[in-house]
């Protein structure tokens, strides 16, 4: 069953509104393509990346597949990658987050190029794929500005029409997704032993306890 044109929606809102470098792929808003900045051995990076939403989304994750030619523990042999978020997934998680996630993976996991047969070649035809990239990247980021600044605009305008019950539902949406996404950092925090194991209690709790109330409002 292919997923419903509502939730496509509402990803590609949250996308365009909390993460950068990612728009869907010739229109289809089931397969995103971006850039992801990634650690080397031989530097900062940028690696191509596909995420594609299954049939069964939210369900069950999205597929995270690096196209550029790297090397990482938690990349499979045909690139696909693999993550806890993915692995421990639930329906609540969101397209953004993924990204989010993803970001923080590379960040904290340096990746490694993948070595080739030694070409005589200058420097300047070395860095001209990376300078690519950063170009390629800088347009993607100017263009999701504009998108965005265009939904606020047009947020502002339809202002006036909306009614204050939609408002407070909206309002509520928004930080039932915020203690949604608290809940998963302090997860991560915790299974990465940045925490101990009492103050993460005494935060899952509350959050757990404001996530109830919240709910209990829609």
């Amino acid at each position: 069953m292919p997923v419903p044109d509502s939730v496509l929606a509402k990803e590609y809102s949250l996308v365009m509104e909390r993460a950068y470098a990612f728009e869907p792929k010739d229109g289809d808003l089931t397969t995103w393509k971006g850039f992801v900045p990634v650690i080397t051995n031989e530097g900062e990076i940028f690696v191509d990346v596909e995420i594609k939403l299954p049939e069964n989304f939210p369900e069950f994750p999205p597929v995270v597949q690096i196209l550029s030619p790297i090397t990482h523990p938690n990349m499979t042999p045909d690139g696909v990658l693999e993550m806890r978020m993915l692995a421990r997934w639930r329906d609540s998680y969101h397209l953004f987050q993924v990204i989010v996630e993803l970001l923080r993976l590379f960040q904290k996991v340096p990746a490694r190029c993948v070595e080739k047969e030694i070409e005589t070649v200058d420097s300047q035809e070395q860095l001209t794929p990376i300078i690519s990239q950063k170009e390629q990247l800088a347009i993607i980021l100017e263009d999701k500005k504009k998108i965005l600044n265009e939904i606020k605009n047009k947020q502002t305008q339809q202002l006036t029409n909306r009614t204050l019950q939609q408002e407070k539902q909206k309002h509520l949406e928004d930080e039932i997704l915020n203690v949604e996404s608290e809940l998963f950092a302090i997860e991560q925090q915790f299974e990465d032993y940045d925490i101990s194991s009492l103050e993460f209690a005494k935060r899952f709790y509350n959050l757990k306890k404001r996530l109830y109330l919240l709910e209990t409002k829609i």
